[in-house]
């Protein structure tokens, strides 16, 4: 397919609603961008690339030109390295010449502001970290993604310190979520679900330590990947990982591929790297579980309908399900907050305190209500993932269940603009958002695979998600799960299912 005949075929799909948005509303959904480019499949440009009827210079304009119109609704960019990117373009043009492209090579990545590449400023979505050194050389996530001839044209934004459920900084300001701009993109990988639902980048790194990932996925109609620990080489912390966000399930895959295995920079990324397909069987005898998460969070009816309407729809697909409790509970969450502050990640909190004027709202109340870390607060954290990880055994994976699925989050409808919207929210947010998310016990139970995928729009134009659980290091089921849910569930970014940008 060429570049124009690609042209025409975008501009001129209908609008239909397949049986899995059945009575899921779009009122005034856009119809798309005017260079499709923007919102094309890794396989769609790969393939234009190597026929000569686009290439990795015409995506980068495409991309640039669009953040010009509208990232000043959005604010979903820290730093633009346009002139950068373009000289990786050109030289990922050369590589297709020459007929030696890699992996990735020429596809976009939006990259959160906290992998470092030499020059960039990892700024934390802090005043505090505004005028940080610049970075003297690149994360391993950075080595992987140049290894595969990605090009990475800016940085995203964050909450501060990576700890709220949206980015609305004294730093950067707020960033808004394309499909309406009324309500956060999620968190903390805020800006990169919100660039690759608003068509600037063709993929978006994140990292999730309390759902980071996942959250932003959900939140933007996207698929997002928490790997188990270790499964990237995002760390060393085991509660926090680095994992991909696409709008399509085979650019997950594609990303996933790239970025996944050891690194001379990471000890505990795992040796062999995992390979993950393209392609895999159907999922017709599979028993899966789920758990509503009511002792995490109170699901709302239009987030619990559209999941109904996915088990339907696995039923009719040949699967069992049934629910399960695995017994987590909301009052839980400051041993997990206290024990992961008990880690390195807590190293802001002296400087935090000791400048509290200058930290974003919320901010302030997380720091009072977290309170005291240290060992003991490890240890209970420690003794917490003990009991919880037994208790999935026993509930779930034990009985033969293949996967667990779960809301990411209980309502989409979350404020975007945290300044404006403290005191309507503060019971729910509790100092970090977790009121709303359903994600954070995967953070403690770390080493079980977690997917993100999208269930569309749900209720004032903004899309929810759903987790697809496996048993530990399981990654391929969740994969197999991922895949065949990609199939059977229509996808947002075609036919008319575009964000609107209002």
């Amino acid at each position: 397919m060429n570049r124009r005949t690609f042209t025409a075929c975008m501009l001129a799909a209908p609008v239909v609603m397949k049986a899995g948005l059945a009575g899921l509303a779009f009122p005034g959904a856009a119809t798309g961008p005017d260079d499709p480019l923007c919102y094309a499949s890794v396989d769609d440009l790969i393939a234009m690339f190597r026929a000569k009827k686009a290439s990795p210079v015409d995506l980068l304009k495409a991309q640039v030109k669009r953040i010009e119109a509208l990232n000043s609704k959005v604010n979903c960019i820290t730093y633009e390295h346009f002139d950068e990117a373009m000289k990786e373009a050109q030289q990922s043009e050369d590589r297709y010449r020459r007929g030696d492209a890699r992996p990735l090579e020429g596809i976009t990545v939006a990259i959160k502001d906290e992998f470092a590449r030499p020059g960039w400023r990892i700024t934390q979505g802090s005043l505090l970290f505004k005028d940080s050194p610049l970075a003297t050389e690149n994360a391993a996530i950075i080595d992987l993604l140049e290894a595969a001839g990605a090009v990475m044209p800016f940085q995203t934004t964050v909450p501060e310190f990576y700890l709220f459920l949206g980015a609305s900084t004294r730093a950067w300001g707020t960033t808004h979520n394309p499909w309406n701009l009324e309500y956060s993109p999620g968190g903390s990988s805020a800006g990169s679900g919100a660039a690759l639902a608003a068509g600037f980048a063709t993929l978006a790194m994140g990292s999730d330590m309390g759902g980071s990932i996942r959250i932003p996925a959900s939140q933007n109609g996207l698929y997002g990947f928490r790997p188990p620990f270790g499964r990237d080489a995002g760390g060393e912390i085991p509660y926090s990982t680095s994992g991909p966000l696409a709008r399509r399930f085979d650019d997950l895959v594609h990303f996933q591929n790239a970025i996944v295995g050891p690194s001379e920079k990471v000890m505990a990324a795992i040796r062999p790297r995992l390979d993950y397909p393209s392609q895999y069987p159907d999922l017709k005898g599979w028993h899966i579980a789920v758990d509503w998460g009511a002792g995490v969070a109170d699901v709302i009816p239009s987030v619990k309908n559209a999941m109904l309407k996915g088990i339907e729809t696995l039923r009719s697909a040949g699967c069992v399900v049934d629910e399960v409790d695995c017994g987590f509970s909301k009052k839980d969450k400051f041993i997990f907050l206290r024990g992961l502050m008990s880690t390195s990640i807590g190293g802001f909190l002296e400087i935090a305190n000791s400048h509290k004027d200058q930290l974003s709202p919320f901010m302030t109340e997380m720091l009072d209500m977290v309170g005291a870390v240290g060992p003991q607060q490890a240890e209970a954290c420690e003794e917490l993932l003990e009991r919880w990880h037994r208790q999935v055994q026993q509930r779930v994976f034990g009985k033969g269940y293949r996967i667990l699925l779960m809301p990411t989050m209980a309502t989409p409808l979350v404020g975007a603009d945290m300044f404006k919207s403290k005191e309507k929210q503060l019971d729910a947010w509790t100092g970090t958002g977790l009121g709303f998310a359903l994600t954070w016990p995967w953070n403690l139970l770390n080493r079980y695979p977690v997917v993100d995928v999208p269930m569309g729009v749900v209720e004032d134009r903004m899309p929810a998600g759903m987790q697809v659980i496996g048993q530990t290091f399981t990654d391929l089921d969740t994969f197999q799960f991922s895949f065949n849910w990609s199939r059977l569930w229509p996808s947002l970014f075609a036919d008319g299912r575009f964000p609107t940008f209002v």
